[in-house]
């Protein structure tokens, strides 16, 4: 969207407004206003970025884009994932991402699996963000539906210093700081800023710590610059997963727990360019990435292969009394061995490492007597992944998941009771080339073309050791047939089909057959020449028309070629096994739009997209929540976008809507055996999002607004052919209020979910081991919550938005 919510600096109309412009490359190094961009591009910057004080990215362009809608399968404050026009930036590890995410011309979409942690992200040192929708070939992979890039501050434009102190529901509490200067005759300036937040969370064991530092030292003069910039964040997040429909009753419960990740991120990037003349620049970027992340995955079965036609016939199965305000008493159907063991607690580990960078030559020279902006460039990030998973037996006791190893409480139970592990190392490359030029044809029209050549190669090297059998059941029989392995485990079982009864495995004693250990090895090439061509015409002072034509490729990551054969299927986002190819995904997209201003008071923009995307890669569900990562031929998202803003003395309005139609075009058969056909919808995906605020100034020092969010329903993950109930859709209300008392200070409150909704942001189809059957989990948002606090600037302060 370019019409901008109220407070934004941006750029609605061709002419008459501040010069608002937008990057043409991961570098930022050039720019163009936004008047010639021939998609509908916006920039947020100023007030708009902490209005109401967002927890991440995601937050943050949920409240600002009509086409954005944000998912939540984690229950965790700082997970909310984000879709733009049907594309996701995502944090899960293994979900489909279709946008790109730069800062300063770092990539910050994960090497291993695409994905996005919005929690390393630091907004109190972002300076500006630019949505750019669109399949631009120029953003390398995953750019298939847009690209994010955000620009840090610096001390130049944001001198002095600043402190928030702040508090509210769910025991949060944080401080965030930063400063800024000036030296050397302002060549030189410096920028420092850092936070911490802390809460437990609107549900059970979601407790969170956020740290993040940054700093940027920087030397220009009027035609060269230079500068090197370090962030470091700490964060460990708790999540409960979603809860059964039938439990939804009590939201704030868990399912099982605990789900906790630790993630660590360090990133130095050095920038430096400059012009030898007014014709010719060249700039550029280097970067050094290191991050690492621990997980813990509780899960609230262990099948033994035996569920359907055993049921309760296992002699161990557990019998665990529920609390009855759950409504779940008696036994639960899970046909185990040992009253010891009835699930598994999954633990993960990757440490990933990269280096990267961009670089961009800018060489305007007239063509044919006609202004020319031409651009050549590239960018390049090679990583080395470190990748460890072990699944270990467990007791489910209370909702949660306690690992064998440390709960001495059980005799006779081994001291290693390890399911499987798996080992990875990966090695992923991506280099992209491109030109783009912009031609202006006359003073009101210009064309502007791209080209780019993208390659990426990915290779895989481990194995997965299989101890107990690949269902993690106690299976197995004699050494004619089945693999069995570690008879210290007692009281074991197993089905035998001849007879149809359950009999004991007979195990000899000290006889160890196996584990089973299978190769994960394989290396993959893909490149791809995208191009794009777009046009822009700007026939009034107050009004703009463009049109554009684009193509972008993504890549399989790693984890998704890890995890792609449906014959062994794996649990998002951990399990792995053989190594099949997958084919690399290319969007297509055609769009076409008008902004302009009405008078001086009112700003309006529209466009209208379609985005055909070809060998589309989903994580196909079963009912057991395993599945496997598959090419499902082609789909498409098509839909329109509306904005409107009004801006009079003491009073702003905005209202921005977005319509989604997000479907397949090529029939297949989801993991339950359903036939999905041509157009239905894709899982996760609402059709129609509205975005409404109001601010009002009734005083010189105080200011008051109010957001309304609406969003449709979707359906849920796991039931593509849609045989189930649609998560619903929400309405939900926000007010904010800031308080200026006397220069300097500001007091500020904000409360979400006014009239306290219940609602999901996420559903997927699963089986219910409490009831022993199948039905929708969602993960409940939170409900009403109050955040107040309290900044003080000193020195000359951060620089007041417009």
């Amino acid at each position: 969207m370019i019409a901008l919510p109220i407070g934004a600096r941006a750029q609605t109309a061709p002419a008459e407004d501040p010069p608002a412009i937008v990057v043409t490359a991961p570098s930022a190094a050039d720019r163009v206003m936004l008047r010639d961009s021939p998609v509908n591009d916006m920039v947020l910057s100023g007030d708009a970025l902490n209005r109401q004080h967002p927890a991440s990215l995601a937050d943050l362009l949920d409240a600002t884009q009509g086409s954005a809608s944000l998912s939540n399968g984690t229950g965790n404050p700082y997970q909310n994932d984000v879709a733009i026009r049907g594309f996701q930036a995502t944090s899960s590890l293994g979900a489909a991402t279709g946008l790109s995410v730069w800062q300063d011309g770092v990539r910050l979409n994960e090497p291993f699996g695409g994905n996005v942690n919005w929690d390393l992200i630091a907004m109190n040192a972002v300076g500006s963000v630019a949505v750019l929708p669109g399949s631009n070939p120029l953003f390398g992979l995953n750019t298939l539906g847009g690209a994010l890039v955000l620009t840090t501050k610096n001390g130049a434009d944001n001198p002095g210093a600043a402190v928030t102190v702040q508090g509210g529901s769910f025991a949060r509490r944080a401080a965030m700081a930063q400063a800024g200067g000036t030296a050397a005759n302002k060549q030189f300036d410096w920028f420092v800023a850092g936070d911490f937040d802390e809460q437990d969370g609107y549900r059970w064991y979601t407790h969170s710590r956020v740290a993040r530092v940054f700093a940027k030292l920087r030397w220009h003069d009027a035609v060269n610059h230079a500068e090197l910039s370090v962030s470091h964040a700490d964060t460990t997040l708790n999540g409960t997963q979603g809860l059964p429909v039938s439990q939804l009753a009590q939201p704030q419960s868990a399912y099982t727990w605990p789900d906790t990740v630790a993630n660590r991120q360090t990133v130095a990037n050095l920038v430096a360019g400059g012009r030898f003349s007014e014709q010719f620049g060249i700039s550029g970027n280097v970067y050094l990435r290191w991050s690492d992340a621990r997980a813990l995955n509780s899960n609230a079965s262990l099948g033994d292969g035996c569920d359907a036609p055993c049921a309760g016939l296992a002699p161990g199965g557990t019998a665990i009394d529920r609390d009855a305000a759950t409504g779940y008493a008696g036994s639960l159907p899970l046909h185990d061995y040992t009253g010891a063991i009835n699930t598994t607690l999954v633990g993960s580990g990757i440490a990933q490492r990269s280096v990267g960078g961009n670089v961009l030559i800018d060489r305007d020279v007239p063509l044919a007597g006609l202004r020319n902006d031409f651009n050549l460039g590239g960018s390049f990030e090679q990583a080395t992944i470190g990748y460890d998973q072990h699944a270990d037996l467990a007791r489910l006791v209370a909702y949660q998941v306690v690992p064998l190893t440390t709960n001495a409480r059980y005799a006779g139970v081994p001291a290693d009771p390890r399911v499987n592990t798996i080992a990875i190392t990966s090695h992923t490359s991506a280099f992209t080339l491109f030109v783009r030029d912009m031609v202006t044809l006359t003073p009101t029209l210009s064309v502007t073309g791209s080209l780019s050549w993208t390659s990426t190669r990915v290779s895989l090297r481990g194995t997965r050791t299989t101890l107990l059998g690949d269902d993690g059941g106690y299976n197995w029989a004699d050494a004619d047939g089945t693999m069995w392995y570690n008879p210290a485990y007692l009281g074991a079982h197993s089905w035998d089909a001849a007879t149809g009864q359950l009999a004991t495995a007979g195990v000899p004693d000290g006889a160890l057959a196996g584990p089973q250990s299978d190769a994960v090895v394989g290396t993959h090439r893909y490149s791809r020449i995208n191009p794009a061509l777009g046009l822009t015409w700007n026939p009034r002072a107050r009004i703009g028309l463009f049109a554009s034509v684009s193509q972008a490729m993504r890549a399989p990551t790693a984890i998704e070629l890890a995890c792609a054969d449906p014959a062994r299927p794996c649990a998002l986002p951990t399990g792995f096994n053989g190594d099949p190819d997958l084919r690399a995904v290319v969007a297509h997209s055609l769009e076409l739009g008008v902004r302009g201003r009405i008078g001086r008071r009112i700003g309006f923009n529209a466009a209208a997209y379609r985005t055909r995307v070809t060998n589309d890669i989903q994580f196909v569900f079963a009912p057991s929540g395993l599945g496997h990562f598959a090419n499902l031929g082609q789909t498409e998202r098509q839909g329109f976008e509306l904005a409107l803003t009004a801006d009079w003395t003491r009073v702003q309005l905005s209202a921005s809507y977005g319509h989604v139609a997000a479907h397949t075009r090529d029939a297949f058969v989801d993991a339950q055996g359903d036939l999905v056909v041509p157009g239905a919808r894709i899982a996760g995906i609402p059709a129609q999002s509205l975005k409404l605020a109001m601010r009002w100034q009734p005083a010189r020092d105080l200011r008051l607004g109010a957001n309304l969010t609406a969003v449709s329903d979707q359906v849920a993950h796991g039931d593509e052919a849609a045989r189930q109930p649609p998560v619903p859709g929400y309405a939900l209300v926000a007010v904010d209020a800031k308080l200026m008392p006397w220069p300097g200070l500001e007091l500020f409150a904000t409360v979400t979910n006014l009239f306290d909704r219940r609602y999901a942001t996420f559903g997927v189809l699963g089986g219910n081991v409490y009831t022993g059957g199948t039905e929708q989990f969602r993960t409940p948002a939170p409900g009403r919550a109050l955040l107040a606090g309290v900044t003080w600037r000193f020195g000359q302060g951060e620089r007041r938005a417009d």
